[in-house]
């Protein structure tokens, strides 16, 4: 069984302190991980709404391989997509629609 790794990034509207937590495990294949990853983003949205948290920067990274080990961040070429989590629900984007929106994002 193929191992991806998730990485999750919780930062809320008014703190400079984001929280980041690592799991890396074995799915059947890439549309099973790409689902375990939806529902976490999801239970992150619900969790939000009943603490009435705006979120800031949150989002749940799917990357490919078991790189629980690796220092892991959007450039990195395992990345396959980011749940992007804010007020509206959760939203995927796949590796290249997430570094092409942050390289719009830094050139606005």
């Amino acid at each position: 069984m193929p191992s991806f790794t998730i990485v999750t990034t919780s930062a809320t509207q008014g703190s400079d302190a984001a929280e980041v937590s690592t799991l890396t495990d074995e799915f059947s294949n890439e549309s099973e991980a790409l689902g375990y990853s939806r529902r976490m983003a999801e239970e992150m949205q619900g969790m939000a709404q009943q603490l009435s948290l705006d979120f800031d920067y949150s989002n749940v990274g799917l990357y490919d391989g078991d790189l629980i080990d690796e220092d892991l961040d959007p450039a990195h070429p395992a990345l396959l997509g980011v749940w992007i989590l804010d007020d509206e629900g959760a939203e995927f984007l796949t590796a290249e629609e997430f570094r092409d929106s942050a390289t719009e994002t830094v050139l606005s």
